[in-house]
């Protein structure tokens, strides 16, 4: 019989392998976003035209999840900031199959730069 310490660790292990498998469905975006990765995240938009941009800023992984949503979780202010500039109202506040859209999230987890960068996309839209 397994321990909840037991229990913890394997639930810890599955969490990483599907990180590392690619089984969430995330784009480069995504990927770059979750890692807090600047650069990548900029050479991705830099490479990329308007119209498909468009499409792999508001795409959604199996969780729900945009880039932008995934970034303002992790804490990342550097990435909101950076894609921010390129979301619309409507794309930036795509819900994630658990009701929180990027704000949200990022207000939950108590994040005080990402609220302030994305009320300020709010602002600017409105």
């Amino acid at each position: 019989m397994a321990t909840p310490a037991m229990q913890a660790v394997n639930t810890t292990r599955k969490k990483m392998t599907k990180q590392l498998t690619g089984k969430r469905d995330d784009t480069p975006l995504h990927s770059a976003a979750r890692a807090g990765n600047l650069a990548v995240l900029k050479d991705t938009i830099l490479e990329t035209d308007e119209a498909e941009l468009h499409e792999l800023l508001a795409k959604q992984n199996q969780d729900g999840e945009t880039p932008l949503y995934i970034a303002a979780e992790y804490g990342y202010v550097d990435v909101v900031r950076e894609m921010i500039q390129y979301y619309d109202l409507a794309d930036a506040g795509i819900k994630a199959r658990n009701g929180f859209d990027a704000l949200h999230i990022a207000a939950k987890q108590g994040d005080l730069g990402n609220v302030v960068g994305l009320l300020y996309l709010i602002i600017l839209l409105v």
